[in-house]
């Protein structure tokens, strides 16, 4: 495993996994069973397909902890290192999810930011055993800090065309990551990125990873807020003037 690659707002780690537990992660995806995704962004992307999630709350990644995919493992880990990039586990986030997904040929995801959610930011490690870099399907992002939501929304209302008019107004071009096997790109929440559309000639070929999210739990957030508020409250009372007898 080696840092091949960082900016702003990704991390690349290519050679992430042994042998073994790559082998591991691929056959755990061969056993997922996958159904039809259309595009949330964009009619135009195509189909992709998404197997059952997974998601993990406490203890994963740490150690003594066993009986879990060795992969969620490593990831949640390699998750738990870079508190600079994600923030500390359990005061910035308390879950991961994971999901497999596959792009055929003629398949793209438009470009959007994943913001929301309470997600600190994503994962994409890829599973594929080989992939020519004519075949397209890079990750592309742009590698810099995300405007406010009230720019945004002045820009423009459509998502799509609001994460376009971000790219044409950027002082620089987009990082195109090249899906290489077995290299794992960190992301942080709110970076606007795009999955490049799968060329023709990958044939059969299926553009395959393990991506999931690292977020804080929004039920967890809203308690906290609601404790907040109600000692405040009581602050409050016990500060106020009392009436004269």
């Amino acid at each position: 495993m080696k840092e091949t690659q960082r900016g702003k707002r990704f991390i690349v780690i290519d050679g992430f996994l042994s042998d073994q537990d790559l082998s591991g992660a691929r056959d755990l995806m061969e056993r997922a069973t996958f159904t039809r995704q259309e595009s949330v962004i964009s009619a135009e992307d195509g189909p992709a397909f998404r197997s059952k999630g997974m998601q993990f709350r406490a203890g994963l990644g740490t150690a003594g902890k066993s009986g879990r995919p060795e992969v969620y493992e490593e990831l949640a880990h390699t998750v738990g290192m870079y508190s600079d990039f994600y923030g500390q586990a359990g005061s910035d986030w308390d879950r991961i999810a994971f999901a497999f997904w596959k792009y055929p040929a003629g398949s793209r995801l438009g470009w959007h930011n994943d913001a929301g959610q309470g997600r600190q930011g994503e994962f994409i490690l890829f599973l594929h055993e080989r992939w020519r870099p004519s075949w397209g399907g890079e990750l592309k992002l742009i590698d810099e800090d995300p405007q406010s939501a009230a720019e945004d929304e002045a820009t423009e209302s459509d998502l799509v065309l609001r994460m376009e008019a971000r790219i044409e107004q950027s002082a620089t071009s987009p990082v195109a990551i090249v899906p290489k096997p077995n290299r794992l790109v960190l992301v942080k929440s709110e970076t606007i990125h795009t999955i490049g559309r799968v060329d023709h000639t990958a044939g059969g070929t299926l553009r395959r990873t393990l991506t999931g999210f690292v977020s804080k739990s929004q039920k967890r957030e809203a308690d906290s807020a609601n404790a907040r508020e109600k000692f405040e409250a009581i602050l409050s009372a016990n500060c106020s003037p009392q009436p004269a007898h």
